[in-house]
């Protein structure tokens, strides 16, 4: 019993200690963010996009929705 108690206290110690990475995030404001949507999985027709980033509005046209691209392009 004791020896259970002192391995699952140096168990959370341990996690507690190490952490976890940090998540990879959407660069900051100096990237162009684009979705490019399309019909068909071989992406030849492009049916709309999305945008954000770079201090600008955000923005589509078209669909939203079918298979995907994503961009990020230097502002």
């Amino acid at each position: 019993m004791f020896r259970r108690a002192i391995l699952a206290t140096a168990l959370a110690l341990g996690i507690a200690v190490t952490g976890a990475a940090p998540a990879q995030a959407i660069p900051p404001g100096d990237s162009l963010l684009v979705i490019a949507y399309y019909s068909n999985p071989s992406k030849t027709t492009l049916i709309g996009q999305q945008w954000a980033g770079c201090g600008q509005p955000s923005g589509s046209w078209g669909a939203t929705s079918g298979y995907r691209n994503i961009f990020f392009t230097p502002c």
